[in-house]
């Protein structure tokens, strides 16, 4: 049986924390017209990077067994289709229904049924009509449900050639990563051979190693991880998504990939107690991801009016405290919509559609 593994669920909540900084900084800064702290975690886009290891980790730990049993294929279907799907569609139909007050109606009704189709499937979107008319982070679950779809294949089929594909496909990222792959600007082949698909590959890996192998320098692992990861941030210019030109897929994915390795030795051969409330946040980071942006908007703008309507008041609330107020609430938010609406969906949803299966 696997074991579980609380400090991965930890990194899972700082994942969706560093994209919620990350785009505090341009939302607010959009928002209330003035540059905020929250420009120090402009690197705070990797949490994208730690999202997907992570997922490939945690899906390849989990159902390694499955692959080459077409009889699992329909119970892995159901628990990713599950976990992903409803509480994406509710933020999703919530925020096209809320556009219904807005002038962002115009701008839906402009986008075309093919697109917003898209938006509900998860199926490959420009981000710049992601950003404008539906939930910009939804791009990355375009790449999650890429994913699922490759390790769904070889539950389902593990054969020679399905191996064979797969390898090829992976030869063709890494040639694509270092520009060697003659795609052009085909956006459906671009996303097939996208450089963040390594990245999950990446947690497979690890998931692999810690399956069968042992190792003794887990604490080096992770230091040297962490050194990298500095190094990376340093090297990170603002407004910037790579390292002096060095693919997020080495700058970011890599270390990532070693703390995750680990991380995981360290759990498995030592009892470490974890707060709680950080559990927590990793529990609840999907909704606080889906969320944020739509709170990190709304908010600031509600507690900037508030504060500018006594002078008394905004000068002792200085605007930095009026960003940092925003970000706790987009993040409280999140957990509430964890704890009232995400959680009971999925448990409700699990134990009817699995009663039927079994």
């Amino acid at each position: 049986m696997n074991k579980k593994l609380n400090l991965l669920q930890v990194y899972r909540g700082i994942a969706a924390i560093l994209v919620v900084l990350s785009h505090g900084d341009r939302i607010l800064g959009r928002e209330l017209n003035q540059n905020t702290f929250l420009q120090i975690f402009h690197f705070g886009w990797i949490g994208v990077d730690f999202f997907f290891v992570l997922s490939g980790f945690i899906i390849f730990y989990i159902h390694q067994y499955d692959i080459g049993k077409p009889s699992k294929l329909k119970s892995f279907i159901t628990k990713r289709f599950i976990r992903i799907y409803p509480l994406y569609w509710i933020v999703l139909a919530s925020k096209i229904l809320a556009s219904t007050f807005t002038n962002y109606k115009d701008t839906i009704s402009q986008t075309g049924a093919g697109e917003v189709i898209k938006a509900f499937l998860l199926l490959p979107q420009d981000r710049a009509i992601l950003n404008t008319n539906f939930i910009g982070v939804s791009w990355t679950l375009s790449y999650e449900i890429f994913f699922y779809c490759l390790f769904a294949a070889l539950i389902f089929f593990n054969t020679k050639i399905c191996r064979a594909i797969i390898i090829a496909w992976i030869a063709g990222v890494i040639l694509n990563l270092f520009s060697l792959l003659p795609i052009g600007n085909n956006f459906i082949l671009t996303f097939i051979f996208d450089e963040h698909n390594l990245e999950f590959v990446l947690g497979c890996v690890v998931a692999y190693t810690v399956s069968r192998s042992k190792i003794k320098f887990k604490n080096s692992l992770i230091y040297v991880s962490i050194f990298m990861l500095v190094l990376s941030i340093i090297n990170t210019k603002y407004g910037e998504f790579d390292v002096s030109g060095i693919p997020s897929l080495i700058s970011y994915g890599i270390p990532f990939t070693l703390l995750i390795l680990g991380s995981v030795y360290l759990e498995m051969s030592n009892k470490i107690n974890i707060p709680l409330i950080l559990i927590y946040l990793g529990d609840a980071s999907y909704s606080i991801y889906l969320t944020h942006g739509f709170f990190l908007s709304n908010i600031s703008k509600i507690l900037d009016v508030l504060a500018r309507k006594s002078e008394v008041l905004y000068t002792i609330i200085s605007f930095n405290i009026i960003v940092f107020l925003t970000v706790v609430i987009a993040v409280a938010m999140g957990c509430l919509i964890h704890t009232y609406v995400e959680k009971p969906l999925f448990i409700n949803l699990r134990n009817k559609v699995f009663a039927k299966i079994t």
